[in-house]
């Protein structure tokens, strides 16, 4: 069943205010002021920038920084998502444990952190400056479909990707200090999930499931929203592909069909209301590309021989 979801992204870093404890509180308040200016597009989520609860401080002074979650940042972030009825990303250094994780936390509707990512590749000045590599990525429940996120330099590492995948991530946000082009369109079309970025440079973008831009933000405007289907599944064609004509006889166009030839893919969206991709997948016998490309992994695997 059709189950859409607005996404938001964001140009933006805060502005240089004051110094110490105040810089930290006018990053939160000018987040929270980006997040309802954002949610005036009626985003179910807006994904905000990297670190931008810490942005004006050394970041090799990121421990003297760092704050629990659920703390001050995801507690500024809640309030605009209480406001706004939306979930939002917030990013800080987190401290856990005697540790220090660059952090992107979920809040959703009600202002609550529903879950929390650790960048599992820093990069080398990060892990110099302290910071401890994440050891998975999770995906976390929300009412139109499960998040996930990676952060900036996680994007040269697909076995993060693959994580997002098998953990069953249908909206990824990488919240970054570049926008890296390319590399988004890959992992978008490569794991099939909507890719969602935000940095606070000119270009962000949201991705679709096939690799294809839906929106970008600019110079003139930093916010850009799309519509997408969450109702919706990757597919490698293989066999897959001798189900599309019973699928399209039985269903027609409330079953929409993309197919990207070049990359042997496809995917399905159900907009029926009372027929989810699920039961399309259970009903046609169809396999995901998640499935597909786990037990391809595994078969290779057992088959290679040790040296």
């Amino acid at each position: 069943m059709a189950r859409y979801a607005r996404l938001t992204t964001v140009s933006w870093s805060p502005k240089k205010e004051a110094e110490g404890e105040a810089q930290l509180a006018a990053n939160r308040r000018q987040a929270a002021e980006m997040i309802d200016r954002a949610a005036k597009d009626g985003s179910d989520l807006v994904c905000m920038p990297e670190i931008f609860a810490q942005r004006h401080f050394p970041f090799e002074e990121c421990e003297k920084w760092a704050e629990p979650i659920p703390g001050p940042t995801t507690d500024a972030v809640g309030e605009a998502c209480r406001r706004n009825h939306c979930y939002a990303v917030a990013t800080t250094v987190e401290a856990r444990d005697g540790r220090f994780y660059n952090a992107a936390a979920l809040v959703d509707r009600a202002g609550e952190v529903v879950g929390v990512y650790h960048k599992m590749r820093p990069t080398r000045g990060e892990l110099e400056a302290g910071i401890t590599p994440g050891s998975d990525a999770p995906a976390f429940e929300t009412d139109f479909g499960r998040v996930g996120f990676a952060i900036c330099f996680d994007m040269n590492f697909p076995e993060v990707a693959q994580r997002l995948l098998e953990n069953g991530a249908r909206v990824v946000c990488w919240p970054s200090m570049y926008d890296a082009g390319r590399q988004l369109e890959f992992w978008a079309q490569e794991f099939g999930f909507y890719l969602v970025s935000s940095w606070g440079g000119h270009i962000n973008a949201i991705i679709d499931m096939t690799g294809m831009p839906l929106v970008k933000t600019g110079y003139q405007y930093p916010i850009a929203s799309a519509d997408v289907n969450l109702d919706r599944e990757s597919f490698h064609q293989d066999k897959n592909r001798e189900q599309w004509d019973a699928i399209r006889e039985k269903y027609g166009a409330s079953v929409s069909l993309n197919i990207t030839h070049p990359e042997g893919k496809f995917t399905l969206a159900s907009e029926l209301e009372d027929v989810s991709i699920e039961d399309i997948i259970a009903e046609f016998g169809l396999e995901t590309w998640r499935d597909y490309r786990r037990d391809a992994l595994d078969k290779i695997l057992a088959a290679t021989p040790e040296e």
